[in-house]
């Protein structure tokens, strides 16, 4: 195997292989790259077995042929080469790197044929949307993935396709994320796509309008534009019916300037709580005043600011960083908050005209100081 490449090219082509390799794994195997060529188009993929990525480069092709070699070590090298064109050769094993600079290195390469196929997909549904639409579901969706590996359900990012719309949800029981986009005719069975996967999906493209076709199969689903592919397997379900905990009626609401918002919250709670981040949200007719207290420094703080809000008056308990984050990801310049008592879901949504997404953050609650 014989070929050139721009280092530029080669490098975003390896960084993003590298990206679907394990940093553990007792398959040895798995810590290489697989490189076929067959005329001017080279091949790279990787896998951990969980997800696979498929990159399709064209190259300066002089004698076909396939290899598997280490990923970070030929990343770690083709990084430091200067821009000139790589020239990559491989004869019995042996992959050799060289650059015009006068560089020249070797890897020990392997058999081709040790290296995992890939998956299939079965009884699949396919679908095409804009990058920018699965980009905004991820963002206002992901954020709330949970960490806790007992729930496995809740460690990926719930889709499904009803009502001419794609859907994403995530929640890890303190805080929930849904979005929507409008995406006409497709009707796909809810399925949980891992994280670490949809990431990468992302970076599948530099152009925001480019189609991503989008497979979902039983246990696998399929990313692909013309030059990458990247499968993944599905987090098996079920997961929990999300629709009961939205609240369809709402006793108390409130609209204020979301950028005022935050940086009132933002003062206040610099004296909260280190581990709850705990800021008391006391609703008024006009007013809303944030209060924190952090009883291992002895300090508190508090500031109010203009609201309009409906409801008899109440003090919510709520965790700063979630309501911060969830604020900054509403991105319009007023929010509502919906909710109806002080331990009851708090719904965040935009102020606009067809809303396409929404939040919700679980209160904390508060304990009275005795006496």
């Amino acid at each position: 195997m014989k070929f050139e490449a721009p280092k530029p090219v080669f490098l975003d082509a390896l960084q993003m292989a590298c990206n679907a390799t394990p940093s553990k794994t007792t398959l040895q195997i798995l810590y290489n790259l697989l490189f076929q060529l067959k005329g001017n188009e080279l091949e790279i993929r990787a896998t951990d077995l969980d997800m696979t990525i498929v990159l399709k480069l064209q190259v300066e092709g002089h004698e076909d042929g396939s290899i598997v070699v280490n990923a970070r070590k030929l990343f770690e090298v083709v990084k430091e080469l200067p821009d000139f064109p790589v020239i990559i050769s491989v004869d019995d094993f042996l992959f050799t790197i060289k650059s015009e600079s006068g560089f020249q290195g070797s890897l020990t390469g392997y058999d081709a044929s040790e290296y995992p196929s890939l998956p299939e997909i079965e009884q699949g549904k396919s679908f095409k949307a804009p990058l920018k639409d699965l980009r905004f579901l991820a963002e206002k969706a992901s954020f709330a993935v949970s960490t806790d590996f007992s729930r496995m359900s809740l460690t990926g990012v719930y889709c499904e396709g009803k009502n001419n719309r794609l859907e994403m949800v995530a929640t890890d029981g303190h805080r929930f994320g849904k979005a929507w986009a409008a995406l006409p005719g497709t009707t796909l069975p809810g399925v949980i796509l891992p994280t670490k996967a949809l990431s990468q999906v992302l970076h599948m493209s530099e152009d925001p309008e480019e189609l991503i076709e989008v497979e979902i199969g039983a246990a696998q689903a399929r990313f692909s534009t013309h030059a990458i592919t990247l499968l993944t397997k599905l987090i098996d379900g079920p997961y929990p019916n999300y629709e009961n905990v939205v609240p369809k009626d709402f006793s108390r609401t409130m609209k204020c300037n979301r950028e005022h918002l935050m940086a009132v919250l933002r003062r206040v709670s610099t004296l909260s709580n280190a581990k709850t981040r705990l800021v008391i949200f006391g609703f008024q007719n006009k007013s809303l005043q944030l209060s924190a207290k952090n009883p291992d420094l002895g300090g508190d703080s508090e500031e109010s600011l203009s609201v309009e809000f409906h409801g008899e008056p109440v003090e919510v308990g709520v965790n700063a960083t979630y309501v911060l984050e969830e604020l900054r990801l509403t991105q319009s310049e007023e929010v509502h908050f919906k909710f109806n008592n002080p331990l009851g879901a708090i719904v965040i949504e935009p102020v606009m005209e067809n809303p396409n997404h929404f939040f919700i953050v679980m209160p904390l609650r508060i304990l009275k100081e005795p006496g």
